[in-house]
């Protein structure tokens, strides 16, 4: 009897052990396995299926290389392809079960050394059920492996899932995540990162939705809670006609874009939305390089965009890190441009390098926006041909340089140039009532004519005139407080130099050159008593040449200096006149320089000079050569 029960006890440990065997082991897919089901023992030697966290899963060369899965999850610590493996195709299709599909990999991950691309799959839901793959703890999606999620393929039906935990990575491979196939608010294809995953140096494409009834969504792929896209490409594609959502991107939670390359391709239909990516909850563009392209049809209503909504109650700054980012222009008749925008108060350029380039066959230009109370940081900005920079919603907003050929629509804003230090020319239009603010050490260039009316002032640096026509300051007044105005351009407003205290406010013409020039002001020109006037000359024999201001009314209050900056060779011929100032008002100047008298004598290099404030046609500041 006792002999009896044990001889049971012993079956019953072997049959429970057979059991554990077949669901919880490392295995080889078969040469010629039964069918394609991942989750059937007698697919795999030795005869287990591998579904636990310390299982490997190995496939070979075999004649059925499309497998399922038949149970609702699955685990391994990796999946292993070997040299000369077969070409597969793992998939996890939702439908059969009531709950889904999930696979998850735990473990060192996808090893690919078969030479060939393997393919693992989520396939397309027509319910609310879900297939998933997982990839946990210090996962990677390895090399030459294509990973794709579907979107839905019917009515309100959930796309698949790819998720990246803990410090998983995507390794090198291909992922794709689809857009939904067909019906109305059907989901997309999601890959999520999360947890300080990273997106490794994979290659994606995410896919705007294919359906052209009902409203469907884009596949999408979020970065979250501190994970990285790493070195990862990326290109993200628009909607599909007019009911079809576009590709997304969001980055949240102090994720960043890293050193990511990132193209976000405009749509080719009228009414189609453009590929679109949101910075979010403390997330950061990083080192990342953007291309944002516009619609690419004529009339095309919507271009890509990049969005740093910077929502205050979140607590997190939203920051373009130092990203460069390319905003082209539409192709076609009003096709929009691509865009980046700037939204909400704890949103900031920070460093970035932004561009907002022209249209191409009559297309709009990219635009660069900052919302209300949005910080510009010491971001580098360019705009050309029709390529906008929009400040117009915001009160008042620094940025670190602006350069090109462009627009600038100031609104009602203060605008405040050269935050970055950058030595930078601009040959634009700037408009609006808004006002221009130059500081920081660089030098301004405005060689464009500009329209704008609130004004130009200089606190720090350098502000040139290099236009030909028009006013490069607009039709404001110019006022300099710290720094230099100069240049040979035209100036439409009064300018005063000078706030009447202290020293380091200068008007000179010839700043950062060896040439003459001559700067018109059509305003009248007052000199305070901070200010110095920098004048450069040359002169040889009887040959002079001289920085000239000429201004439609001169004030000198008391204090004010001039500096003669030059050099004279030889004896100079009597009787040679240089003008320094040139009114053209019918006014007198009214005042001297605190150095330089009405009357007196000036030596420089052994000849003589006589200053009169009564020289040239009776009111003009002009110096002439006397014994």
């Amino acid at each position: 009897m006792k002999a009896s029960i044990l001889s049971c006890a012993i079956l019953l440990t072997l049959s429970l052990g057979a059991l554990n065997a077949v669901y919880a082991d490392s295995a080889t897919w078969n040469l010629n396995p039964t069918n394609g089901d991942w989750n059937t023992a007698v697919n795999w030697t030795p005869e287990t299926v591998p579904n636990g966290p310390a299982d490997v899963a190995t496939f070979a060369s075999s004649s059925i290389t499309d497998l399922t899965f038949s149970a609702e999850t699955t685990e391994v610590a990796a999946i292993v392809f070997n040299p000369g493996a077969s070409r597969f195709n793992i998939t996890a299709d939702p439908e059969p079960l009531s709950t889904g599909i999930t696979l998850t990999i735990s473990g060192t991950g996808i090893t690919n050394n078969s030479g060939v691309t393997q393919k693992l799959t989520v396939a397309p839901s027509v319910s609310s059920r879900r297939g998933t793959i997982e990839f946990v703890n210090a996962t990677s999606a390895g090399d030459g492996t294509v990973l794709t999620v579907f979107g839905a393929g019917t009515s309100a039906a959930s796309g698949g899932n790819i998720n990246f935990h803990d410090t998983s990575t995507a390794g090198t491979a291909t992922i794709v995540a689809e857009g939904a196939l067909a019906g109305d608010e059907a989901g997309g294809g999601e890959v999520t990162f999360d947890g300080n995953a990273t997106a490794g140096n994979a290659s994606f494409t995410i896919d705007g939705a294919q359906s052209l009834q009902g409203f469907a969504y884009g596949g999408d792929v979020t970065f979250a809670d501190f994970s990285s896209a790493g070195d990862a490409v990326f290109v993200i594609n628009p909607g599909h006609g007019s009911n079809g959502g576009e590709g997304t991107m969001l980055f949240t939670d102090n994720a960043t874009a890293a050193n990511g390359i990132f193209t976000l391709n405009g749509p080719v239909g009228k009414f189609a939305d453009g590929a679109n990516i949101t910075f979010f909850d403390g997330a950061t563009a990083g080192n990342g390089f953007f291309t944002v392209n516009g619609g690419q049809q004529a009339d095309a209503i919507d271009g890509s965009a990049v969005n740093f909504e910077g929502f205050n109650f979140t607590g997190q700054i939203v920051s373009a890190g130092t990203a460069t980012i390319i905003n082209n222009g539409g192709n076609g008749a009003n096709a929009r441009g691509g865009r980046t925008s700037f939204l909400f108060e704890a949103a900031t350029a920070s460093q970035a390098h932004l561009v907002a380039n022209g249209g191409q066959n009559g297309g709009g230009g990219g635009q660069i926006t900052f919302d209300s109370d949005t910080d510009g940081g010491e971001a580098r900005i360019e705009v050309y041909d029709n390529g906008l920079l929009s400040v117009s919603a915001a009160t008042a907003i620094t940025i670190g340089s602006i350069e090109g050929d462009g627009l600038v629509n100031l609104g009602a804003s203060a605008l405040t140039i050269g935050s970055n230090n950058l030595s930078t020319t601009f040959a634009g239009l700037i408009q609006d009532a808004g006002s221009i603010t130059k500081l920081g050490t660089g030098i301004l260039t405005l060689s464009g004519a500009s329209i704008y009316t609130g004004g130009t002032t200089v606190q720090r640096g350098v502000l040139l005139v290099a236009n030909v026509s028009g006013s490069a300051t607009g039709s404001g007044p110019v006022s300099v407080t710290t720094g230099r105005l100069g240049g040979s351009g035209i100036i439409a407003g009064a300018v005063t130099i000078g706030t009447g205290s202290g020293r380091g406010a200068f008007l000179a013409p010839a700043t950062g050159t060896n040439v003459r020039a001559t700067l018109t002001i059509q305003g009248a020109l007052t000199l305070n008593a901070a200010a110095t006037y920098t004048c450069t000359f040359r002169a040889k024999q009887n040959r002079a040449r001289t920085d000239q201001v000429i201004a439609n009314g001169v004030t000198i209050n008391s204090g004010a200096m001039i500096a003669l900056v030059g050099h004279t060779t030889g004896t100079l011929t009597q009787g040679i006149v240089l003008t320094l100032i040139s009114n053209t008002s019918a006014d007198p100047i009214s005042g001297n320089f605190s150095n330089l008298p009405d009357g007196s004598i000036v030596t420089i290099n052994g000849n003589n000079f006589q200053a009169s404030y009564e020289g040239g046609d009776g009111n003009d500041l002009t110096l002439t050569v006397v014994p």
